[in-house]
């Protein structure tokens, strides 16, 4: 499932399937990994403006 987040400045970030995204009372989590090395970051939802989820079998946008 491919993932975007629109941020309230008007930036986009757009996440891959690899990609493992959760939506948690702090904001998005969103945790990538490669071959050795894994990256976490959570956006606050203060700084989200929508989420976009686009798959397969799915398709959902929150606006917050």
């Amino acid at each position: 499932m491919e993932t975007e987040v629109r941020f309230v400045d008007g930036e986009t970030l757009t996440f891959d399937a690899n990609a493992v995204i959760k939506m948690t009372p702090h904001g998005i989590e969103v945790l990538e990994r490669n071959e050795e090395d894994a990256v976490k970051v959570l956006f606050p939802w203060a700084r989200v403006e929508r989420v976009t989820q686009r798959g397969p079998q799915v398709a959902a946008i929150y606006t917050y």
